[in-house]
C-alpha cells in the first residue's frame, strides 16, 4: 500500500508506473507482490490535476487491474455541509453510471474527507485474507504518517496472523 499526502505523492508516480511496466512483462520474472492499493490525500482537486495524465495513462496498460487508486479530497466544508454533501452525490452517482469519477475522468475513487486508514486496512484485509504480511508506504506530513502507523498497529493486533510493516519519510 502506497499512501501520500500532497507533494508526498510524488516519488509514487515512478513507482507506480514501474511497477504496472513489471506486472506486464510475461514471464520474465515473478514478482512477490501481486496488488497495490495507492491512496493519495490532498488539499483539493487542483492539487493533483499534474498528476492525472499518469494515473489515467496508469489505468490504460494495467489490464491486470494491478493497481486500485483513491483520491482523498479535505479541503470541503464540514462533513454534513450541504455542497459537500451534493458534491458526494453526484460522485457517487456518475461513479455507478460511467464506472469513472465526474472529479477526475478516472475508474479511481474519488472520496471527501480524511481516510480513516483503520476502515482502509480491514477492507484490503477482507479482500486479501490470505496475506500475512501487508507493506504499507507512506509519505507525507508528520500528522498523516502517523495516523498510517498508528493504524498499522492497530490493524496487525487485530489479525493476528497478518503484519502490517510500516515505512515512512516526512517532509
Amino acid at each position: 500500500m502506497l499512501v501520500g499526502g500532497g507533494i508526498g505523492v510524488t516519488p509514487y508516480a515512478s513507482i507506480l508506473k514501474d511497477f504496472v511496466f513489471l506486472t506486464s512483462v510475461k514471464n520474465t520474472f515473478r514478482m512477490k507482490c501481486h496488488k497495490v492499493y495507492f491512496v493519495w490525500v490532498t488539499a483539493s482537486q487542483k492539487h493533483y490535476e499534474w498528476l492525472i495524465d499518469i494515473l489515467n495513462n496508469l489505468e490504460q496498460v494495467d489490464k491486470k487491474e494491478v493497481v486500485e487508486i483513491h483520491i482523498f479530497i479535505t479541503q470541503l466544508f464540514s462533513q454534513f455541509d450541504l455542497r459537500t454533501t451534493m458534491l458526494y452525490i453526484c460522485e457517487e452517482h456518475f461513479q455507478r453510471m460511467s464506472g469513472r469519477s465526474i472529479f477526475t475522468g478516472l475508474k479511481a475513487r474519488t472520496h471527501f474527507g480524511r481516510p480513516n486508514f483503520e476502515k482502509v486496512l480491514d477492507a484490503v484485509h477482507l479482500k486479501h485474507p490470505r496475506v500475512r504480511k501487508v507493506g504499507v508506504f507512506s509519505c507525507g506530513p508528520p500528522g498523516l504518517t502517523k495516523g498510517v502507523e498508528n493504524a498499522c498497529l492497530e490493524a496487525s493486533s487485530k489479525n493476528s496472523k497478518t503484519t502490517y510493516k510500516h515505512h515512512f519519510e516526512n517532509f
